[in-house]
């Protein structure tokens, strides 16, 4: 019997992602295409060996080579102002709740892996490119993905107050239940059923992201549209491809046949091994299709701690995606999921 989890696999084509959300990017157009007859040839390695030691910018800039601006200072009065004018244009309407609130879901995912460089850059040795960062950030991006498609249509509106963190909250902190304002239900009457769009719109901040690192990397000499679009219709297909797998290994999890249930962690390791990894262990040198950047390769026998290490991994996926199952549907559409824990706790 097909695993539950791949009957589903479908819902993750994006359709009609939130254009709205920096609409000089590419990443609308490229989430929504659904013509994927055309395997790509590319291997997903880094393009060329550029080192990334760099923590990604979430919202990014629209143009990655400006210098950053200096912050503007409002004084308290003024803040308070434009906080009450912005609850009158619908700072609580369902899009901008969904596009605040997955934002700060994506926050929370580049900060714990930021927490957590030790061990994926130094423990694993994993080369500092963007191949890395791409496949390390996908995992937290695909653990928050399966707890947001488990969300049912209509919950009340969170109400979320102003102004709040930067990184999601803590479970229970959420605004209780209130009753509803003649607002939201001119909402309720107007708004469409799956207004809530969490995984799209998550998706779309995540590939802005993406291609602004893409940029970066590629640098301002050579960032063309047609190198930035190609590069960023390959990693579409990883994390389509990523999905999947994921999906299959969690699948498995929720057998009914015992035998298949058995194996669910083996399956789940090897997704590891294949997307971290990149199969390390294989090859003339035991790299795998690993790239590391000029004058760098993996240490010696890293390759034999790689076992545990995989193990690690699985047990960090299972164990976060059993901690936000426990966060209530209301905590998660606030954006109060709280922080993921590091890989060795």
């Amino acid at each position: 019997m097909r695993p539950p989890a791949l009957r589903t696999f479908r819902q993750l084509q994006l359709r009609q992602p939130n254009s709205f959300l920096r609409p000089l990017h590419s990443t609308p157009l490229l989430l929504a295409a659904e013509n994927n007859d055309k395997k790509s040839k590319t291997k997903f390695v880094t393009d060329r060996p550029v080192k990334v030691d760099r923590s990604p910018a979430f919202p990014p800039p629209a143009n990655p080579f400006a210098p950053k601006p200096e912050p503007v200072h409002y004084s308290d009065l003024t803040l308070g102002i434009l906080w009450k004018i912005n609850k009158l244009l619908g700072y609580n309407g369902r899009r901008r709740t969904t596009a605040r609130e997955s934002g700060r879901m994506l926050t929370g995912i580049i900060e714990a892996v930021k927490q957590d460089k030790v061990f994926w850059y130094d423990e694993c040795d994993l080369p500092r490119t963007f191949h890395t960062f791409f496949s390390v950030h996908l995992v937290y991006l695909l653990i928050t993905l399966i707890r947001l498609r488990a969300l049912p249509n209509q919950i009340p509106n969170p109400l979320s107050p102003i102004p709040q963190s930067a990184l999601p909250g803590q479970p229970g902190t959420t605004t209780p239940i209130q009753p509803p304002s003649l607002k939201d239900k001119f909402e309720d009457l107007v708004s469409p059923a799956h207004e809530y769009k969490y995984r799209q719109t998550l998706l779309t901040h995540f590939f802005n992201v993406v291609e602004n690192e893409i940029r970066l990397m590629l640098g301002v000499e050579i960032t063309r549209d047609s190198a930035v679009q190609t590069r960023m219709k390959d990693y579409a297909n990883w994390w389509r491809e990523a999905q999947l797998g994921m999906d299959y290994a969690i699948g498995l999890t929720a057998s009914e046949d015992p035998r298949e249930r058995a194996v669910a962690d083996a399956e789940l390791a090897s997704w590891v091994w294949r997307l971290i990894f990149g199969r390390r262990g294989e090859g003339v040198n035991g790299q795998g299709e690993l790239v590391y950047p000029e004058g760098e390769a993996m240490k010696e026998g890293k390759e034999l701690e790689m076992a545990e290490q995989v193990e690690a991994i699985v047990r960090f996926i299972r164990r976060e995606m059993a901690r936000l199952d426990k966060i209530s549907d209301r905590d998660v559409i606030a954006g109060n999921v709280g922080m993921f824990g590091k890989v060795r706790e």
